[in-house]
């Protein structure tokens, strides 16, 4: 499943970002900006990570350890407890995978952002527990009253939340234009794009050219929907990692360009060892 981040609720589609994802076709010139994170302890804004200082990872919010720094944390409704009462420097985002998860949301949106959840991620996602076919049947609908993502996003958006949406990174290259520009315009501020099956595989250098060529095409499409703020996030698995050579140099060409965040997709605990080796520390 996937993960996703930028500030605010985003509705990614990122309820753990562990899907297999595909390829994508454009070049990239822009660079993002860093996102300042909320400590929950005072509500006040932190400094935005210095330049020489590594990305923020998006990661479960019980996988969170303070020596991992500043992040972006994820709960699905069915662990949520546990992320409204995390104290941290952390982003706090729920993750959910269907419209009616979405509806639930803002009927607690009160609730919700007084424990400091900022962001909707809506991972659109096959599979048990996930997004309901019907609605998967609708994402490359450039309607905004008919594509899922577009009407998730726009009633987040309308109760507060900023949204990000997490697909299956084959999603991410086959949709229309039309469909992608209806998602920002409804609300959608990210994308956070699951790489982990292709480093698995393939070289670093091909996979930076893919996610290059994705994420330019996002940021002119959000140009032209009138945002300058839309983020991108990268989403790799330690258990997916068997070349760490590649690994590192993936992550280290990701810090380059730069993405906005690495999510770290884990059923377990994330070992303090591998975050250290991907910031070649």
């Amino acid at each position: 499943m996937l993960v996703l981040v930028a500030t605010g609720i985003f509705i990614v589609a990122l309820s753990s970002l562990a899907a297999d994802n595909q390829e994508a076709q454009h070049p990239s010139s822009d660079t993002a900006q860093l996102p300042n994170f909320i400590d929950d302890s005072g509500g006040e804004p932190l400094a935005s990570l210095p330049t020489d200082e590594h990305l923020p990872l998006m990661i479960r919010w019980s996988n969170w350890r303070p020596e991992f720094g500043p992040s972006y944390v994820y709960a699905r409704e069915r662990d949520l407890s546990g992320m409204l009462d995390l104290d941290g420097p952390v982003e706090k985002m729920l993750m959910v995978a269907s419209y009616a998860e979405v509806q639930r949301a803002v009927g607690r949106a009160d609730e919700l952002k007084a424990a400091g959840i900022t962001t909707i991620g809506f991972n659109s996602e096959n599979g048990t527990g996930m997004t309901p076919a019907n609605e998967m049947q609708t994402l490359n609908s450039p309607d905004p009253e008919v594509n899922v993502v577009a009407r998730a996003a726009k009633l987040a958006t309308e109760n507060g939340f900023e949204v990000m949406w997490g697909p299956v990174r084959n999603t991410v290259d086959s949709l229309s234009d039309g469909a992608i520009r209806a998602m920002i315009s409804a609300g959608v501020s990210g994308l956070a794009i699951q790489e982990q099956k292709f480093i698995e595989t393939q070289s670093a250098d091909t996979r930076l050219s893919a996610v290059m060529r994705s994420r330019e095409r996002y940021l002119r499409l959000a140009r032209t929907a009138g945002v300058d703020d839309f983020t991108f996030h990268v989403q790799i698995m330690q258990q997916r990692c068997p070349n760490m050579a590649n690994c590192v140099t993936f992550v280290e060409g990701l810090e380059a360009i730069p993405v906005d965040s690495i999510a770290i997709w884990s059923n377990g605990p994330i070992p303090v060892d591998f975050v250290n080796a991907i910031r070649m520390e």
